[in-house]
């Protein structure tokens, strides 16, 4: 039976890791039975007492872990969220998810059945179609994601740009053995964007990518962790990234 790893990035989390722990838990991983579920959370040392709140949970749930190491980056704790689900709970699959509650974690259950169709590498879509945002969101935000996501597709997969819908989503299955071990992490930055980054070379390895629909919500507790003045950085590195790399391969 393949083995799932649904890493869970936080910084300052403890007004809702345990709620979303307890939810995977007792409503999802419930309803999943052809794979064997765990929760990897990947703490930046976060000053609140996530990590102590975690820890104690890891006493009511025996497959829920944790590693923690300094902030330095969204990307960077991916990276290690990647190798320490492999290297310490032999994870075949990887889920990554926003611990927030933006993803519903209903989607789990839409990512897997998708990855069941043939697709090793899986997001959870805004902009595809029944996908959206959420409708609490200003008309600035919302533009802003469409339409930055638009220049982002249109300056990596030109011409064809509707190879993807969502460059930026947080919410993504992959493939350990297909995916993940083929990917230079070495070329995955810190940043918001590394996500995007990760998505030009599975596009360039000419891996086939499945989308869901999904609603992106709204953080309901704690404080947003990202910054908007990270969106024109974002686009100057993806022109960069496809200059240095402009030979791209289409399935």
């Amino acid at each position: 039976m393949e083995k799932i790893t649904v890493i869970l990035p936080t910084y300052n989390e403890k007004e809702n890791i345990c709620e979303i722990i307890d939810i995977l838990e007792k409503d999802i991983f419930t309803k999943i039975k052809k794979y064997r579920l765990s929760i990897l959370v990947v703490d930046d040392k976060s000053p609140d007492g996530t990590e102590r709140l975690v820890r104690n949970y890891m006493k009511k749930y025996k497959n829920l872990d944790i590693t923690v190491d300094e902030k330095k980056g969204l990307g960077i704790a991916y990276k290690r969220g990647v190798e320490y689900a492999i290297n310490n709970m032999n994870a075949d699959l990887v889920i990554k998810m926003d611990s927030d509650f933006q993803h519903n974690p209903k989607y789990i259950i839409d990512l897997i059945k998708k990855h069941d169709e043939g697709y090793n590498y899986v997001i959870g879509s805004r902009f595809c179609k029944g996908g959206s945002a959420s409708k609490d969101w200003g008309l600035f935000r919302r533009l802003l994601s469409k339409y930055g996501g638009l220049c982002t597709r249109i300056i990596l997969f030109s011409p064809k740009i509707n190879i993807i819908s969502d460059v930026s989503s947080g919410l993504t299955l992959a493939s350990v053995k297909n995916v993940l071990s083929k990917i230079d992490f070495s070329k995955v930055s810190s940043g918001f964007y590394y996500t995007t980054q990760m998505l030009y070379q599975v596009v360039k390895l000419g891996i086939e990518i499945g989308e869901i629909p999904i609603e992106f919500g709204i953080r309901i507790k704690g404080k947003t962790k990202m910054p908007f003045s990270n969106i024109p950085k974002t686009l100057v590195t993806m022109i960069f990234l496809r200059l240095s790399n402009n030979k791209l391969k289409y399935r």
